[in-house]
């Protein structure tokens, strides 16, 4: 439809310039890639034409994002020395071994598996990602910050997958003001209830003992530092976490009873 004006709500826009997208050529084996160039839409007996364009710079996008969704417009943000990786809508980081408050809460469908208690307990070093919406949760060995290469334990805690996945539950997730803060996350995991291990293999989340009676035990008398003889490994590292294929990567790991 050739037009130079549309109408949105009451509100009337007129057609000014125009962005045409170039996407390299099936053949080329050089990578993938495109440009973008700008156009200047002129007015020939009422009809749009698209003029001669220019390469797309740096200025041209921001203007596009400022007008279009303002909210997204590209800013640089402070990191703290937490951040480990963020981009392609995800945050990766880690907190060191410490202790939280921590609370549980029996859960008649799981008998013996559960209990309810809460206490300040050790927790081992933990590296998280976030793509905004789901939490994914990890222990590591040993209390330095992580890098690439560190490798990757089970989270022992109730309420995880054994893919390293938050189960919800009647959790709130943080809200769309929040979901960039990593503090925001911890406190949905460790401010809700664990109320049961999310499978039922044995030595899968705390080696060599029952998630329960472990949990119990700390819960009563806590221990200065979180035994890492417990961790089990998973064969990931951190690396692993900055793929784009990562959720399909971790989508295969399973653990025996788990729901």
């Amino acid at each position: 439809m050739e037009t130079l004006e549309v109408s949105v709500q009451d509100n009337r826009y007129v057609l000014g310039a125009a962005v045409m997208l170039y996407s390299k050529m099936s053949n080329s084996n050089d990578g993938t890639g495109a440009i973008a160039t700008v156009h200047h839409v002129h007015d020939v007996d009422g009809k749009p034409v698209i003029g001669a364009g220019r390469p797309m710079n740096e200025a041209d996008y921001l203007a596009m994002v400022n007008v279009l969704a303002p909210q997204q417009r590209p800013q640089m943000e402070w990191q703290d020395h937490s951040i480990l990786a963020k981009g392609m809508g995800k945050m990766i980081w880690w907190t060191p071994p410490m202790k939280r408050a921590m609370f549980f809460k029996k859960s008649n469908m799981f008998g013996s598996t559960t209990f309810t208690g809460q206490g300040i307990c050790p927790v081992p070093g933990m590296v998280w990602l976030s793509d905004g919406r789901d939490l994914f949760v990890y222990a590591y060995r040993g209390s330095e910050m992580p890098d690439k290469e560190t490798k990757l334990c089970q989270a022992p805690l109730f309420n995880v997958w054994a893919r390293g996945e938050v189960c919800v539950g009647n959790a709130s997730r943080p809200d769309d003001f929040a979901k960039g803060n990593p503090q925001a996350w911890e406190r949905f995991l460790f401010d809700s209830h664990f109320t049961h291990p999310n499978f039922a293999e044995a030595d899968r989340l705390t080696k060599g003992v029952k998630p329960a009676e472990f949990w119990k035990k700390m819960v009563a008398k806590p221990t200065q530092k979180f035994p890492d003889g417990v961790l089990v490994d998973l064969g990931l590292k951190v690396a692993d976490l900055m793929e784009p294929e990562f959720r399909t990567n971790v989508g295969v790991m399973r653990a025996a009873g788990e729901f």
